[in-house]
């Protein structure tokens, strides 16, 4: 089994997205895996029996699991919360009820480990750090109200001049 490439935000090309919510200590994971998706009808899951997940920080490690986002998707889905503790996952955590361990400054990393091989990704390789304010929501914003008032300026000069 292999998974596919598939292109994600900032011209990075994985099969593993990760993303934090801004407004929580949410970190929402997608891996698109369409090879395992066994069954057209129902819903699969991820990280358990055969292929494993371990969500990761710089201060702790733990199992996961992620489910398909509905039947035939090929994309399976979850979330961590960002903590100060960790909870015990026995024997996998996921997909939305796991706590890790994390610094204000932490990157994710996921690693998805299959029958075929080995996939991880990274926060930090994917731009998206844990910091949001890191990135701006709108990088472009400083330059469409600088051409704003530019465009303003010469139409009141054009009005003034006639």
């Amino acid at each position: 089994m292999s998974c596919c490439v598939v292109p994600i935000a900032f011209g990075y090309n994985s099969p593993i997205v990760i993303s934090k919510d801004p407004s929580s200590s949410q970190v929402n994971i997608v891996i698109h895996a369409p090879d395992f998706n066994s069954n057209s009808y129902s819903i699969d899951t991820i990280g358990e029996d055969g292929s494993s997940i371990i969500v990761s920080t710089r201060e702790s490690s733990i199992p996961y699991r992620l489910v398909e986002t509905g039947p035939d998707t090929g994309d399976f889905a979850g979330y961590v919360i960002l903590s100060s503790t960790t909870s015990v996952c026995s024997p996998v955590c996921g997909p939305t009820d796991g706590f890790l361990a994390a610094g204000g400054d932490d990157a994710i990393t996921v690693s998805f480990t299959y029958a075929g091989g080995h996939i991880s990704a990274s926060s930090d390789n994917q731009r998206s750090d844990l910091n949001p304010s890191a990135i701006p929501e709108f990088p472009y914003a400083g330059f469409g109200l600088f051409a704003g008032v530019v465009s303003l300026i010469l139409v009141y000069r054009v009005s003034f001049i006639r």
